[in-house]
């Protein structure tokens, strides 16, 4: 798995957030990131979860 995002990342991807916000967004990535891999969930239902804060790099489920 690929290491955490930097605070200089994500300030990049969400220049919109606070920071507050966008290491919530890490963290619920990242979360989602590990049961894809354990197969504890399935990417429709990543798609159709709903991010603790906006987020235009995050699939819709009606794309």
């Amino acid at each position: 798995m690929q290491p955490p995002k930097t605070s200089e990342e994500l300030e990049e991807m969400y220049p919109d957030l606070e920071p507050w916000q966008r290491d919530e967004l890490e963290v619920w990535h990242r979360g989602w990131i590990t049961k894809l891999m354990t197969g504890e969930s399935t990417s429709e239902e990543y798609n159709a979860a709903t991010p603790p804060h906006p987020d235009p790099h995050h699939p819709e489920e009606d794309e």
